[in-house]
């Protein structure tokens, strides 16, 4: 074979590379000019929906719709994406997914039914985890997921659309070029241009005509003259400028965080990693270290517990110390030591082969978190009777209770490994949370603490008058909430203020809209 039969060769493969090249380009390209006519139109319309439903109105009367219209929007854009994939595959459901829909759509209610912030925060971070696992539900085939799987795969898939902020640029850039290769060389594109070219020759033309024409016509005519001053002397309305700037900026941002949640989560690739980062091997380390470190941790346990059994309930405390001050040290300590149990517990189970033994300290340890638990319960109850109620005092309460439940599915996995420690967990938290949202803890602290005032107890006045939010303003009297003064009338007078605003309706609370009418501010 002489030289020019090898260069021939060489030139042949070479070109054969180069085309396939941009065969792999082009359809790249129109991959993500597919992606872009899938979720481009409803990722924007979602941003606008957000906007009006959200923009300065963390807790307002469209905040159930925006959860409903949330789950709405992510459904039919799921089974588009499904639909027009080759390997779409809806996942497997591992929690009830109407269970999750109405707790998000429960949770979003709630936020315009009470005036505390803590509430709002954490009802708001109660529906981005339930429609965090939802999602995962929708894309991906959950079975035997640990909880481990769930964090990772959730993170993973939020943490990767936001990765994705510039994906809608990106497949726009796409579309642009695609459009582009199609008409290049055609009569449409050499129209375009021309127009292009004529219309800015014009306009260079026509800038200084207009100007000299302008200044003698207003010269002429003192109306024109006016018309003409005004429009130069225009001034912007700085604050409108501002609310328009904020809005095009949130709408912005998530139209971007929507559409890249989509364009990495639609990806099968992306998904084939999130759902091989979940796939988690037991390891199974010398069962001798867990019998070791439990052991030890159980007869701790064991005789702090007694010391409990004996001090705290049989009443034989130490000399010269009452219950309050006994009560007031430890029980955040206890809430610390219950929650590492439950770690410890999990740990051991996931790291270890479970023995008879292993699983009798295992038992130890629950039973002597739950005296804990009753303990710091106890102790807790003993400082409220002292002291009075307070917002943390009662959420330690309400958290107790919801490790006692906890501890006792963990108990029931010890000895049942079937049991999804993930599923169980979260449906417990979010039907205690739901639960503990909805009774509005601020009327029965304000309702419990005046009930002491009445009997003669010692109270805290400044936190009945200045720390609680607008609900409790049904159990209050009226010397405390129609003072001009108090943080109740300014926050109840605020809120009428923002109601009557442009589009204030939107912000409509319930409690909020209750204590202003009983305040009559």
């Amino acid at each position: 074979m002489d030289n020019n039969t090898l260069l021939q060769n060489a030139a042949s493969i070479s070109q054969a590379n180069v085309l396939a090249a941009q065969e792999a380009k082009r359809n790249e390209m129109k991959k993500k000019e597919k992606r872009l006519r899938t979720f481009g139109a409803g990722s924007f319309l979602y941003a606008l929906f957000y906007a009006f439903c959200l923009y300065r109105n963390a807790s307002g009367i469209t905040y159930p719709f925006f959860a409903g219209g949330t789950l709405l929007f992510f459904g039919y854009f799921i089974k588009k994406s499904e639909s027009s994939s080759a390997d779409g595959k809806s996942g497997k459901a591992h929690i009830n997914k109407t269970f999750l829909m109405v707790s998000i759509v429960i949770a979003g209610g709630l936020n315009c039914t009470t005036d505390s912030n803590v509430l709002i925060f954490f009802n708001k971070l109660l529906m981005l985890v339930l429609l965090d696992v939802l999602l995962l539900q929708c894309w991906h085939d959950l079975s035997g997921w640990s909880i481990t799987a769930y964090m990772k795969g959730g993170m993973t898939l939020l943490f990767g659309g936001i990765c994705c902020l510039f994906a809608p640029a990106q497949d726009m850039t796409a579309d642009w070029r695609l459009r582009h290769l199609k008409d290049e060389g055609g009569e449409k594109n050499e129209k375009r241009r021309r127009l292009l070219k004529s219309v800015g020759i014009g306009l260079l033309i026509v800038i200084p005509m207009a100007m000299i024409i302008a200044m003698l016509l207003a010269s002429a005519d003192a109306v024109f003259y006016e018309l003409i001053l005004d429009i130069l002397t225009f001034s912007i309305d700085l604050e409108a400028f501002e609310h328009f700037f904020k809005i095009a900026l949130l709408v912005t941002t998530v139209f971007a965080v929507c559409y890249g949640i989509f364009a990495y989560n639609a990806d099968p690739q992306n998904r084939k990693t999130i759902d091989n980062m979940a796939l988690t091997q037991k390891t199974n380390w010398d069962s001798y270290i867990a019998v070791t470190v439990n052991g030890v941790m159980g007869v701790m346990y064991v005789v702090f517990s007694a010391i409990q059994i004996i001090s705290l309930f049989f009443g034989k405390l130490p000399e010269g110390c009452t219950y309050s001050s006994y009560a007031r040290h430890g029980f955040f300590e206890l809430v610390f030591v219950c929650l590492f149990n439950i770690v410890l517990v999990l740990c051991t189970l996931a790291y270890f082969e479970c023995s008879r033994l292993l699983r009798i300290l295992l038992t130890i340890i629950c039973g002597c978190t739950y005296i804990m638990t009753v303990s710091s319960a106890y102790r807790m109850l003993l400082y409220i009777s002292s002291y009075q109620l307070t917002f943390l005092r009662l959420l330690v309460l309400w958290g107790l209770i919801i490790i006692a439940i906890v501890m006792t599915i963990v108990l029931a996995y010890v000895y049942r490994p079937q049991i999804s420690l993930f599923r169980s967990g979260l449906i417990v938290l979010t039907v205690g949370w739901l639960v503990f949202s909805a009774i509005h803890p601020d009327y029965w602290i304000a309702s419990y603490n005046l009930t002491a005032r009445a009997d003669g107890q010692e109270y805290d006045s400044y936190y009945l008058t200045n720390k609680l939010s607008l609900d409790a303003v049904p159990a209050l009297p009226e010397e405390i909430y129609t003072n001009s003064s108090s943080s109740y009338y300014v926050r109840a007078k605020r809120y009428k203020k923002q109601t009557n605003e442009f589009m204030g309706a939107r912000k409509f609370n319930f409690s909020r809209a209750y204590a202003a009418h009983k305040i009559k501010c």
